[in-house]
């Protein structure tokens, strides 16, 4: 076995061979850290390192997301993301076995994704903009919602993606697949103004920065969603993917084709894109029950 080394470097080394060898994003890279020194910080708590781990300290850690309460499929990313994580120390030479070798995720029930109505879109977008917390806040949920972006890859943007004779904007998605992406006059105005706000960052030409030029973290996008979600006073999800499902949803509801729709989307597989037709189907079923006669009348 080699030397000895402390979570946090191992965990720093796994990251930076997956970022290299399969050119992770960097918000997917940020989630594993997160699960990692979730389950660094589990193992501390019962006295033991991460390379001192066996097969019942995996199954402690097992029960102790459930007893947390996470959802099945935050459950299963976790477990898959620490058994990757054990199976990279393994073919190192780090540790003799992975404790989560035999620890299998769960089936999760079939969800339909949460999305806004028209309505709840409306309300969202005409809220007041005009400072630089207001505009950047609206200018994101508006970019969201018209171009079905991730989060991480509206974050990504720079200025030279933009083409705004086309009102069209080159993203960079998973497996750094690169697809254009279009956005409407209300987006065109927010970029004007947050725009004249900004000014210039003479090291970074990133759309979306902190005050000072910085890269926008996720974190304060968290921050923002949530903020707006109780000034609302939505009982609802309200998160970038909660958008990005929106925009899917109301183009689907509008009979676009689902072809054109997962190119929007930079899904590899249709397949992924099918549980938006689902949630239309969901939709007619609930107007049918609502405004026909027969749909109110239990059969007999």
């Amino acid at each position: 076995m080699m030397n000895a080394m402390d979570d946090l470097s191992l965990i720093a080394s796994y990251l930076e061979v997956e970022q290299r060898v399969r050119n992770l994003s960097a918000h997917t890279v940020t989630a594993y850290g997160c699960d990692l020194s979730e389950l660094s910080t589990f193992f501390s708590s019962i006295g033991i390192t991460m390379e001192e781990a066996k097969g019942e300290d995996g199954r402690m850690f097992m029960r102790y997301l459930l007893d947390e309460e996470y959802r099945q499929s935050t459950i299963n990313r976790k477990i898959s993301a620490v058994r990757s994580f054990y199976a990279h120390l393994e073919r190192q030479g780090v540790v003799a076995s992975n404790p989560f070798a035999l620890i299998r995720t769960r089936p999760v029930a079939d969800r339909l994704p949460t999305y806004l109505t028209t309505a709840e879109v409306e309300e969202l977008l005409a809220l007041p903009w005009g400072d630089w917390a207001t505009t950047q806040a609206l200018l994101i949920f508006t970019l969201l919602y018209e171009t079905g972006c991730r989060i991480g890859e509206l974050l990504g943007i720079r200025e030279r993606d933009i083409d705004r004779p086309g009102k069209r904007i080159r993203v960079l998605g998973k497996g750094r697949r690169e697809r254009y992406v279009f956005y409407g006059a209300r987006s065109e105005r927010l970029l004007s103004h947050y725009r004249s706000l900004k000014g210039e960052h003479p090291d970074t030409d990133l759309l979306l920065t902190t005050k000072d030029g910085k890269q926008l973290p996720m974190s304060t996008v968290g921050v923002m969603f949530a903020a707006y979600r109780k000034r609302l006073g939505w009982q609802k999800p309200f998160t970038p993917h909660v958008l990005r499902h929106t925009f899917a949803t109301h183009l689907l509801d509008r009979g676009a084709d689902i072809r054109l729709v997962q190119e929007l989307l930079g899904h590899a597989s249709i397949s992924t894109t099918q549980i938006y037709t689902h949630v239309s189907q969901a939709r007619l079923a609930e107007v049918y029950r609502s405004s026909h006669p027969h749909g109110r009348i239990n059969d007999e």
